[in-house]
């Protein structure tokens, strides 16, 4: 049997602060890589030109627009060690804290170097934070997202590594990047990393490696500038550069739901909302439980048939997951939340 959803499950940060709160605008800090994907890098479109769209499409003007400025960050590189370094120091002159105030959201990456690895690694390999191991860049991943959760007033977004292209790697630094991006995604991101544990709200994870490679962790030839050369071709910016606009944004402003809802205004049972609504490929869902008694989130159709348990529990709080869709058909859809004796129920529009 195909499953209709898949879930990425997240925890609420929820801050005291006020509805009017917006998460549109911020800042793209990159090298290379990160420039072809803003493009136009020879294509048809670039990320500027996917946010205009955005726009037109949801139909936001004024500050209610998403806006993005890219910067060349971190001479002469953007490797994870140095991200790691970044993160760690608050210095509003060199250090994170120089971009917080200014940008409601922060992107980061590194480069296609950072897909050069070397092994799987062990605790020794923190003593020298530049190796390029499984163990390190877990180590660095668990740092720069706590950090991230500790500032719960900007949202940021973390991407994967860049792959590198067939005559640029090996079959061993290959499989290992998947590994490691494989665990970012699936395991961290879903708060699974029993070392990390639950995963914070104003963290995105972007997926870009698996955007681009094969099966064998290389990136695909289609993708490259060329042999040899591991920068994102005019096809890799016709592919990413939309989706890049969409996952990150849409993410985003699903933040400003859960960061404008004081406590006060979210009473057991009583909160269950959905962005965005109509739904696409994805949609995150922010849902309240009391604690008292199991609780169920239920998927049904329009004429009342179950689809699927989205998401069952005792833990008393604000919780939310992002579901993506897969072979759920257009039409409309009931989201259930029982909780004891409580009842709420929420349409879904599905595009």
């Amino acid at each position: 049997m195909k499953n209709l959803l898949s879930l990425c499950f997240l925890v609420l940060a929820v801050s005291p602060a006020t509805a009017q709160t917006l998460f549109r605008s911020g800042i793209f800090l990159h090298h290379s890589t990160g420039a072809c994907i803003w493009g136009p890098n020879g294509s048809s479109t670039s990320v500027p030109q996917e946010m205009v769209e955005y726009n037109t499409f949801h139909g936001y003007t004024g500050q209610q627009a998403v806006t993005m400025n890219e910067e060349w960050w971190s001479s002469p590189d953007n490797e994870w060690s140095t991200q790691h370094a970044f993160f760690e120091d608050p210095n509003p002159i060199n250090g994170i804290g120089y971009y917080l105030p200014g940008n409601k959201i922060v992107v980061i990456k590194s480069c296609f170097p950072s897909s050069a690895m070397t092994d799987a690694g062990q605790a020794g390999d923190t003593l020298y934070p530049e190796m390029k191991t499984i163990y390190n860049y877990k180590w660095h991943w668990r740092h720069i997202v706590h950090v991230m959760r500790s500032h719960p007033d900007n949202f940021f977004v973390i991407w994967t590594n860049a792959p590198l292209e067939p005559f640029s790697t090996t079959p061993s630094e290959a499989a290992l990047s998947k590994w490691f991006c494989t665990w970012a995604k699936d395991t961290l991101a879903l708060g699974l990393d029993p070392v990390f544990g639950t995963f914070p709200a104003n963290v995105y994870v972007f997926d870009f490696f698996h955007k681009l490679t094969g099966p064998d962790g290389m990136m695909l030839p289609q993708y490259a500038a060329g042999p040899g050369d591991s920068h994102p071709n005019a096809a890799a910016t016709e592919l990413v550069a939309p989706q890049f606009v969409q996952e990150i944004f849409n993410a985003s402003i699903g933040y400003e739901i859960v960061y404008g809802i004081p406590h006060t205004d979210i009473t057991d049972n009583q909160f269950l909302k959905a962005f965005p609504n109509p739904i696409g490929e994805k949609v995150t869902i922010f849902f309240r439980v009391s604690g008292v008694q199991h609780a169920i989130l239920t998927l049904f159709d329009a004429i009342g048939r179950k689809k699927q348990t989205l998401w069952t529990g005792e833990e008393a709080g604000t919780h939310g997951i992002t579901v993506i869709r897969s072979d759920l058909m257009p039409g409309l859809y009931f989201l259930r939340l029982s909780d004891g004796g409580l009842t709420r129920t929420l349409l879904l529009l599905c595009q």
